[in-house]
């Protein structure tokens, strides 16, 4: 009877359960979700069953030292039965078998083999001697890794199954990501180019050099040396008047900076980005194509892609008095996609908006529309089918005989920082890239799938039966080793102090924080003075030892609750939360420097070091992190521009003294 009675039950809970599931229409890939639920009800339900089933016969009723043990392998086992049976449902696909046949079958077989194996091991354990034979603690423990190994290796082939239907589709994934990545840095770098284009044209220098100041020249070109001889990627950096002509022209020239003599300067009224940038209103900037740079009306040798970044220069009456050109890089470009290559399973392209070729493996294909007597080579017409696709989508993909092609386009107008300057839509440069992946590679990613996949179980039959012991060492030693590596990753292995990493994520909750508590924040950069001769005179140890005491000092100087981290070299980051008011942080600033007054003891000899701060504090809560640490590292160097050791303080409303007080140098 009470046989029967969990026979139905375990028929009637798994029709149910697989009905109600089945009607969820859940994907192929979630099958292990409707596996591992339908099990997991099926167990709670036997174990609700057979409580409810020792009630009525006594008999059933285990002894009170063994009920948990009965009523843990009571679930396991139907647990265990019911994922057995649903993995191998997704393996094996009977034909002409309806939904609600199968359902049928499938409870009826449940029912079948849980009863059984329940009555044998669990209900009647010691009736003959066939259940006793079955009961031994040899053959318990035989079955049971048995059973485990078969559950274990058919779940693997199921899971080894949906990768292989799935490796397409994550492939494409995969390098869709990759390509977005790429220009998710090439709008960064491009980004950084366009706010440093506006901002040097509305420098006070600029103004005045505009306005006929005398020495104003010489001010400007300081201005835009520094800023080429900062930013690796600036090639050029000029002023073009409104009649085309050179006013002022910084060159890179290798590792060295070089303002271009008037004799030198060119007029380049008939360049085609002249005209483009005059056109805009003011504030807008004009983004060229990438092309290479000509100079003398003929392209430079060695080729040097470059694209420019440019905006008008207007007074009131809105008439054009210029021209602000950047001449960005575009090797420095170019670059991430040498560095994605490494990453990717195929050959990474880039194309410009008329399909030419501006990066392949290919060099004899590349910038043929910058010569008329150079082949052109266009990818639409070598993969037609591609680029129509390529055309109408921004991102996609194409499967050829020859392989797989990914591509995404990089559109600048799609950037957040740029499209503010939104200049006219059919001026954005465009370029498409593309990842070939060649068709051979795929199969030895399939057949390495597969090679790992027959190890992997094979390992896993000979591993399953080791034991607790060395599985438990093994997680302690795995989460000593993540501690470990964690530590590592958010503090300076030399100082001990929190790394840029961890100080990006601490700077982030605690704007996250003012905004919520309607406090200020407070934003300390250090950077020490003096402290390259100690590297050249006494080496890197000694320099490293010097860094050690300089973290210690400060250290002593700040409260638990302040954030002190280094983010690389002798520069140090100091986050201060909800300062009392200004004079606190200048007194802090102020015990800072004089920390540095006496000299720091190294071996056989002293050092005497000095430190220039910048000091910013959030003005209304809106600030990014990048803005704050940005406008402090532009402090610090307002700092040693006044000579060293003294801090330099912005202006913030809300706190009560002036601001930009600099001590006098300690």
């Amino acid at each position: 009877m009470p046989v029967a009675i969990l026979f139905f039950a375990f028929f009637l809970t798994e029709a149910g359960i697989s009905g109600l599931i089945t009607n969820l229409n859940l994907n192929d890939e979630y099958f292990w979700f409707e596996a591992v639920t339908n099990a997991s009800a099926q167990a709670l339900i036997s174990l609700f069953t057979f409580s409810i089933l020792i009630q009525f016969f006594p008999s059933l009723k285990p002894s009170p030292r063994a009920r948990e043990w009965h009523f843990l392998q009571f679930g396991l086992s139907a647990f265990g039965i019911e994922l057995l049976l649903m993995l191998m449902q997704s393996i094996v696909h009977l034909p002409n078998i309806s939904d609600s046949q199968l359902l049928i079958g499938k409870a009826f077989l449940y029912a079948f083999i849980g009863t059984t194996a329940i009555y044998i091991y669990t209900i009647k354990p010691e009736t003959n001697r066939f259940t006793c034979i079955l009961n031994t603690i040899q053959l318990r423990y035989s079955t049971s890794y048995l059973f485990g190994v078969i559950l274990l290796l058919t779940f693997l082939s199921i899971v080894y199954q949906k990768q292989t239907e799935q490796y397409e589709k994550n492939l494409i994934k995969n390098e869709t990501e990759q390509l977005v990545l790429i220009e998710k840095a090439l709008s960064y770098r491009i980004s950084e180019a366009v706010l440093d284009t506006l901002e040097l044209a509305s420098q006070p220098d600029f103004i005045r050099h505009l306005q006929g100041h005398r020495n104003s020249l010489e001010e400007v070109q300081l201005e835009f040396q520094n800023s080429v001889r900062i930013k690796q990627s600036y090639d050029q950096i000029r002023f073009i008047d409104s009649n085309g002509q050179e006013a002022v022209r910084i060159n890179k020239a290798g590792n060295a900076v070089e303002v271009v003599p008037p004799q030198k300067l060119q007029n380049k009224r008939d360049r085609y980005y002249v005209p483009q940038t005059g056109k805009l209103d003011h504030g807008k900037v004009y983004i060229s194509p990438l092309d290479l740079n000509v100079e003398h009306g003929k392209v430079e040798i060695p080729h040097k892609p470059i694209t420019r970044i440019s905006t008008p220069v207007k007074d009131n009456n809105d008439n054009l008095l210029g021209l602000i050109v950047i001449n960005l890089n575009a090797s420095h470009l170019i670059q991430h996609l040498k560095d994605a290559q490494k990453l990717s399973k195929g050959n990474i392209m880039m194309l410009n908006h008329q399909g030419y070729w501006l990066h392949d493996n290919k060099p004899e294909q590349l910038w043929s529309f910058m010569f008329e007597d150079k082949p052109q080579a266009r990818i639409q017409d070598q993969l037609p089918d591609l680029w129509q696709i390529a055309k109408t989508n921004r991102s996609g993909y194409l499967v050829r005989n020859d392989g797989y092609y990914v591509f995404h386009k990089v559109q600048l107008n799609q950037s957040s920082r740029i499209y503010l300057f939104e200049q006219a839509p059919f001026l954005w440069p465009e370029w498409t890239l593309i990842t070939h992946i060649p068709l051979n590679k795929v199969a030895q990613g399939s057949m390495l799938r597969l090679q790992l996949f027959i190890v992997f179980c094979i390992l896993i039959v000979l591993v399953i039966g080791i034991g607790t012991y060395l599985y438990t060492l093994s997680q302690l030693k795995r989460s000593h080793a993540e501690t470990k590596v964690k530590h590592m990753a958010e503090h300076d292995p030399l100082t001990g102090l929190y790394n840029r990493r961890n100080l990006m994520e601490q700077l982030e909750r605690a704007l996250t924080h003012t905004k919520v508590t309607k406090t200020q924040l407070a934003v300390l950069y250090l950077d020490l003075d003096n402290f390259k001769p100690i590297n050249d005179r006494f080496g890197h140890e000694a320099g490293d030892e010097v860094l050690k005491q300089v973290s210690k000092r400060l250290s002593k100087i700040l409260r638990k609750t302040d954030t002190l981290a280094r983010i690389g070299g002798d520069e140090f980051v100091i986050l201060i939360q909800n300062p009392e008011s200004q004079q606190r942080l200048l007194e802090i600033a102020d015990r800072i420097i004089s920390s540095f007054n006496d000299p720091i003891h190294i071996a056989n000899f002293n050092c005497q070091l000095g430190v220039s701060i910048g000091i910013v504090i959030t003005r209304d809560n809106n600030e990014s992190r990048d803005e704050l640490l940005k406008a402090a590292d532009l402090l610090m160097l307002e700092a040693k521009a006044k000579g060293k050791n003294c801090y330099s303080f912005s202006h913030i409303e809300g706190l009560n003294e002036q601001s930009n007080k600099a001590p006098e140098t300690a």
